[in-house]
């Protein structure tokens, strides 16, 4: 009995996880982490009623997206010691879209969410806990 709780337990904690964004240019892993934390740390305590739910983290979103813009366009987005290219910028757009939704889609309740890799491997832990150095990961948001 208690194995058969135990297996419902993780197939419902495994709803609750985002759909995740794969990174895969491990330049971008950085930035795509700080950018999902950003949105999530914005957002706290996601509120109960959908609405309010929804201007929080459309706020967030935008918060988010302009801050790292600014750094952009301060020149401190870097990749080594050199600023990133303007090819290189646009497709990390790709990737901070892909992020906002999928943090977006994973809010769903009024709990506090936070971002966990998913290694290659399978594997998950904390961001910036990875054993050895990472090629690619997948951003998972997860409900505390």
């Amino acid at each position: 009995m208690s194995i058969a709780l135990f297996i419902a337990a993780m197939v419902v904690q495994d709803l609750n996880v985002s759909g995740g964004v794969q990174v895969s240019n491990v330049a971008q892993i950085g930035l795509a982490t700080r950018h999902a934390r950003c949105i999530v740390r914005r957002v706290g305590i996601a509120p109960e009623e959908d609405a309010a739910r929804d201007a929080a983290i459309r706020t967030a979103v935008t918060d988010c997206r302009a801050y790292v813009e600014s750094d952009h366009d301060a020149g401190r987005v870097k990749v080594g010691d050199r600023v990133v290219s303007a090819g290189w910028w646009k497709r990390m757009q790709r990737v901070f879209d892909a992020v906002e939704s999928d943090v977006s889609n994973a809010i769903v309740s009024p709990k506090q969410y936070k971002v966990i890799w998913q290694l290659p491997d399978g594997g998950r832990v904390d961001v910036y806990n990875a054993p050895g150095p990472l090629t690619s990961v997948n951003l998972l948001v997860v409900p505390l």
